[in-house]
């Protein structure tokens, strides 16, 4: 059965169902909670359909428009359910202590279980208890329903043989009865608006959040205690707050039972001491995971993982535009996200002029990129990329030959107003470590984590201070590395070659990075760019190349290595205009298919 299947079927055995934006609808670009928030937004204005069932007209309709949308079910009233989300393992604890869900329909959502029941005798709204990870969805809410995709990937299934086409949802056993007029009370004192724009603030599936518990006021909780209805939620938040602000569960546990004393009627002491024990379990997870303890069961791979993972991950930015379009060919069609690639050259091969010019081109594709110009400086490049969209040359503008209408008239150009709006320079120097907040506040601005650009690598700091100038860039690689994986985004750098690299016959190979050896691990793509000849086994650097350079302009660019998708290793010949501040594609006879491939395999020569 197709997801249009499945939702018929709901609405047949009397559910209200509602089509749901799915990970493949979904921009590969937004933050990682973001991008999960998304893959339960409803596709519709669902408000009608918490209080009518749609038609079969109805549901066919959404479904043949989003084939590949999720499903909701509309939980309340209206589909004749409740459901108990427990969304960790000390919720499920908490639940199976207090007597557990038996015989009545259940799914597997990856963190716990969605756990259907008949919907009792009075209202039950929406519920996020965040002290025991037991949310309800009631009315005015919904839940997301196999064989729907989450957006980390996994499928929501139904456990095997208690699926909600092999038996109804049971009846409410006592603690559930107890627990859920507890949410009714506190929605009574707060009442919960349904949303029907599909925002929400927390991670549920409905768009409701809790009443705000941080004004409690715990003194007075102390000196009163709580009525019947209210017993549950309140020892929950209370216990959190003594194990937050005292030095051992013990004295915990007989503030607690003190507090018990003055309810009306206080909770039966076995019960109280389950609550307890599965907050002390909640601080503990808590302190483990701020430790950085590892749940051996999230390295698993699942089919559901795997595809989510493979759908949602691959980004490629183009930046060819149309004079480097042969080079983004060969490199594998675009910048790729989570990749680190590592630029060197001679004195004067224009790498500076090249990224640039990419930089340019990304954002005219409607992508941000983050510039980080430590070496030419933010005017620089501004009237760089001026020279390269008007008629004006590089010199104008740094001799300051034009006037204050002619820079309005050139800035209010369509293709430069789009550049300025997406590319971000920084000249000050900041720490790598506090590049996350840069890189989320244009993700924020933009949906789209921004290509990062730098030039150039050495100049780079981190809160390392180490002396060893090679555990300062290792540190500076791995953070750069890491970051491209954390964002999913391309991170260029431009590097240095070792001076005796600038020799006329010397061979260019990985080894003639500065940085060699750690590049050799940590960059997807090393390319140099340099006035080449051809060599037996390899490329050397052609003699008088300073010269040939200035006379011709045409210099090559030799891919010593791409790994992951990254394109082809060889010689790409590219040709540089100094005046119009451009790189550009070259037809070269003697290279073949406009890339020549390496005749060595080895790094290091």
């Amino acid at each position: 059965m197709d997801n249009k299947d499945y939702a018929l079927q709901y609405l047949r055995r009397g559910l209200s169902v509602i089509p749901l934006k799915s990970p493949s609808m979904v921009s590969k670009d937004l933050p990682k909670d973001e991008f999960i928030r998304q893959c339960k937004v409803p596709l519709i204005g669902w408000k009608e359909f918490q209080t009518r069932l749609p038609t079969e007209e109805e549901v066919c309709g959404w479904f043949d428009k989003w084939p590949n949308a999720n499903i909701g079910i509309v939980t309340g009233k209206i589909s004749g359910i409740v459901v108990f989300d427990l969304d960790s393992d000390h919720a499920v604890q908490y639940a199976e202590d207090e007597g557990g869900f038996h015989y009545t329909p259940k799914v597997q959502t990856g963190k716990g279980f969605h756990c259907y029941m008949q919907y009792p005798d009075f209202e039950v709204r929406n519920d996020v208890r965040k002290e025991l990870d037991i949310d309800i969805r009631g009315d005015g809410g919904y839940v997301v329903a196999p064989p729907s995709i989450h957006g980390s990937g996994n499928q929501y299934d139904w456990e095997q043989g208690v699926s909600i086409f092999d038996l109804k949802p049971a009846p409410c056993e006592s603690w559930m009865i107890d627990y859920l007029k507890e949410v009714a009370t506190a929605s009574a004192k707060k009442p919960v608006k349904a949303n029907d724009t599909g925002k929400k603030e927390k991670k549920s599936e409905a768009e409701n959040t809790a009443p705000d518990t941080t004004k409690l006021k715990y003194v007075e909780i102390l000196e009163n205690g709580c009525v019947q209805g209210e017993r549950n939620a309140t020892a929950a938040r209370l216990i959190g707050y003594f194990l937050k602000n005292l030095n051992h569960p013990r004295e915990a546990w007989q503030l607690t039972r003190l507090w018990n004393t003055r309810n009306n009627p206080p909770l039966d002491e076995s019960e109280l001491k389950r609550t307890f024990k599965s907050i002390v379990s909640r601080e503990a997870q808590k302190r483990d995971n701020e430790k950085g303890k590892i749940d051996v069961a999230n390295l698993l791979d699942t089919p559901q993982k795997i595809v989510g993972e493979y759908t949602q991950s691959y980004l490629c930015v183009p930046f060819g535009g149309s004079d480097l379009s042969n080079l983004q060919k060969l490199m594998g069609g675009g910048l790729i996200g989570g990749r680190f690639y590592l630029l060197g050259g001679v004195p004067s091969a224009s790498k500076t002029m090249l990224l640039n010019n990419m930089a340019d081109n990304i954002c005219l594709n409607d992508h941000p990129v983050l510039f980080f110009s430590y070496d030419d400086g933010k005017n620089e490049l501004r009237y760089r990329t001026f020279s390269r969209f008007t008629n004006h040359k590089i010199d104008d503008f740094n001799q300051n030959k034009l006037t204050g209408d002619d820079i309005r008239t050139i800035s209010n150009d369509t293709q430069i107003k789009k550049i300025i709006s997406l590319k971000y320079v920084i000249e000050q120097m900041i720490l790598v470590e506090k590049w996350n907040s840069l890189i989320e506040q244009i993700q924020k601005r933009h949906e789209k984590a921004p290509v990062i650009i730098i030039d150039y690598l050495r100049k780079l700091r981190t809160e390392s201070s180490s002396k060893d100038e090679r555990l300062r860039v290792d540190n500076i690689l791995s953070r750069l590395t890491d970051l491209a994986k954390q964002y999913n985004i391309p991170i260029v750098a431009i590097s240095e070659l070792a001076r005796d690299s600038y020799k006329g016959g010397q061979r260019l190979t990985m080894a003639s990075f500065k940085e060699s050896g750690s590049i050799e691990y940590e960059a997807s793509w090393l390319g140099i760019l340099a006035v080449i000849e051809d060599k037996e086994d390899g490329y050397a650097l052609t003699d008088n190349w300073e010269r040939k350079l200035d006379a011709d302009g045409k210099v090559d660019l030799i891919v010593l290595k791409a790994k992951r998708g990254t394109g082809h290793k060889g010689r790409i010949p590219l040709k540089i205009n100094k005046t119009k501040m451009t790189v550009a594609d070259r037809d070269d006879p003697a290279v073949h298919d406009s890339v020549t491939p390496m005749t060595k395999k080895s790094m290091f020569g």
